[in-house]
């Protein structure tokens, strides 16, 4: 676990990932390799194609929405929003989380523990209707095709006719490449850099691993959420009760990578800081969360590990 990992110092220094190649998708050393179904074995001109498509407005049934509407890569793939808006404008239940490191997702959506592959993952913003989120219909892909340069894109990324598996496959193929930004706690952990990362962080850190607060009881392994899958450890796919709403109902528990730029919190998005959410925390009473209380210098210190993720 990361706690062992961070208190026995073990790991090997490997040399801090070139940030200045922008041509390629930066994919820091200490990342495990994802599972990737064997029919969508990543090649670069899936990946090309499908980081295309993501930004494809012509898939929404508005012809002016894509998935990069509410993952917009410049807001870390969210969209600032309470709640996510749909293609025709209709107000969506759940807060657009960010899509950093889902390759390594035990499960996807909010609530959903059925769905565990990207490629499933996709068609369901693509497909819903109650509310629409795109509104994609088949005969959008048609339209597409007929323009030669997404014709000659898909023949090279699939060997056989284009349909909406296609589609969804090569969306994934991007989606799976991206990974969060080398933080301040990565340097620590594994380059031994902490010009970064000071006695604040330090200190919250210790509270984060506390079971006096049990945060990464919910929040664990290299990404900061609930069960991840990859080459080396497979969990199944877990949800929690958070209180948020005053409801019974469990959620996934997200990424809390770069989770500092990432606000509105929590399935709803109706909270709006760090601050918030840990006076959430501490004011609820349920099975899985201990009762706690922070002091000001605590939540302080919270707070600047929160930031350093």
């Amino acid at each position: 676990c990361l706690l062992l990992m961070i208190s026995s110092g073990s790991l090997a220094q490997v040399p801090l990932p070139d940030t200045t190649d922008t041509t390629r998708v930066l994919v820091p050393d200490f990342y495990p390799a994802p599972l990737i179904p064997a029919d969508n074995q990543p090649t670069p001109a899936r990946i090309q194609l499908g980081k295309r498509l993501f930004g494809e407005p012509l898939l929404s049934d508005t012809g002016d929405f894509s998935c990069a509407t509410c993952h917009q890569p410049d807001r870390h793939f969210t969209d600032g929003r309470t709640t996510a808006i749909g293609a025709t404008g209709a107000a969506h239940r759940f807060n657009t989380p960010t899509l950093y490191n889902v390759a390594f997702n035990a499960s996807y959506g909010w609530t959903d523990t059925g769905t565990t592959t990207l490629e499933d993952q996709h068609l369901i913003p693509l497909q819903n209707r109650q509310p629409v989120e795109m509104g994609y219909r088949p005969e959008l892909l048609q339209a597409l095709l007929v323009q030669p340069d997404y014709a000659a894109a898909f023949a090279e990324a699939y060997t056989d006719k284009p349909d909406t598996s296609h589609l969804v496959k090569a969306i994934a193929a991007y989606v799976r490449t991206l990974r969060a930004p080398v933080s301040a706690f990565d340097k620590l952990l594994f380059y031994d850099d902490a010009s970064n990362f000071g006695a604040r962080e330090q200190t919250g850190m210790g509270l984060f691993f506390s079971p006096r607060l049990g945060c990464a009881t919910c929040h664990a392994s290299i990404n900061f959420s609930g069960p991840v899958k990859h080459e080396q450890a497979q969990a199944a796919p877990v949800l929690h009760v958070t209180g948020v709403g005053g409801g019974g109902e469990a959620f996934r528990a997200p990424s809390l990578r770069q989770v500092a730029r990432t606000a509105p919190y929590m399935h709803d998005g109706s909270l709006a800081t760090l601050a918030e959410v840990l006076t959430h925390y501490e004011q609820v009473s349920l099975p899985d969360i201990p009762d706690f209380m922070l002091t000001e210098k605590e939540r302080d210190a919270l707070i600047a590990f929160l930031e350093a993720l």
